[in-house]
């Protein structure tokens, strides 16, 4: 009986570990860190100000819940330089000098991609909108809260690698959204039934 006490326990405990990464806990941004991310972002002097001002924006009506970052690029075509050794390398490989640490630091605070791809074909529909030029592929990107995003837009180490992705892309840009509807499972879901699985193959192991 203690044994399977054990087994259930630990499938919560683990579960309650994962929540207590995944989910935002602190609610909504509060107007002094609004004002502490502001400050930080009017002493950037690499911001333009519609940029500047669609932050502080975004700030002011959080909501406190996660959302995803939309993704667009288009890769510059052929060699680039690496602006570290001055080696002719390709937009994919100085993109990528751009991602690990951004991915890594991302995923620490719970942020991942949903999903990511190489564009396959032209516009299949599209008005009121400029020509293709040329995107090379595009990503689904989960952010915890938009507390997070600001962590990462002023944190002085993620700001060092951004010159790779300016020498790697010719066109990008990126919008929010928050879900709605859609049959993407979330790891709320997958993970409690993986960890149910768990458990559940572990009380077996111990029956028999």
């Amino acid at each position: 009986m203690m044994i399977s006490l054990g087994i259930w326990g630990a499938a919560l405990f683990a579960y309650l570990l994962f929540l207590a990464w995944h989910e935002n806990w602190h609610g909504a941004l509060k107007q002094d860190e609004i004002a502490a991310f502001t400050a930080r972002l009017e002493a950037d002097g690499n911001l333009d100000d519609a940029l500047r001002g669609t932050l502080i924006k975004f700030m002011q009506d959080d909501t406190g819940d996660e959302f995803f970052m939309v993704n667009m690029v288009a890769h510059h075509k052929g060699k680039i330089a690496d602006p570290d050794t001055g080696a002719p390398v390709s937009a994919v490989a100085l993109l990528n000098k751009y991602f690990r640490p951004f991915i890594g630091k991302l995923f620490r605070s719970a942020g991942y991609p949903a999903i990511t791809g190489a564009v396959v074909g032209d516009y299949i529909d599209a008005w009121n909108t400029s020509a293709n030029p040329g995107w090379s592929g595009s990503g689904l990107i989960r952010y915890r809260s938009r507390r997070d995003l600001m962590l990462a837009a002023t944190d002085a180490s993620f700001a060092a690698g951004h010159k790779y992705k300016q020498l790697a892309l010719a066109v990008t840009f990126a919008v929010p959204i928050e879900g709605q509807f859609g049959f993407f499972v979330s790891p709320r879901i997958w993970v409690a039934l993986l960890v149910l699985l768990a458990a559940a193959f572990g009380q077996i192991a111990y029956l028999v």
